[in-house]
């Protein structure tokens, strides 16, 4: 989606696996590992190749970007009702 951002003209929806499920391509992870939040490092072992860096650097990033926003952001938004 990242890459066609700007040349198709409508919303894009990001649905992983949902259809590689759905279509039988793609096993479903084992159920505990369902009910315990791994399956994607299920994924991740089935798929390394493809799936590390997404998995480990990115999502890792995304999450910190997420915290460092939650913490001082609120801190950012607390300045800016006290100086108005």
């Amino acid at each position: 989606m990242s890459e066609h951002r700007g040349l198709i003209n409508g919303v894009m929806v990001g649905v992983g696996a949902a259809f590689d499920f759905h279509a039988g391509v793609v096993p479903r992870a084992p159920i505990w590992m369902q009910n315990v939040g791994l399956e994607w490092f299920h994924r991740l072992l089935a798929e390394p190749r493809r799936l590390w860096r997404r998995y480990l650097i990115i999502n890792v990033q995304f999450a910190g970007i997420v915290f460092w926003r939650g913490m001082f952001g609120k801190l950012r938004d607390k300045r800016r009702a006290t100086d108005a």
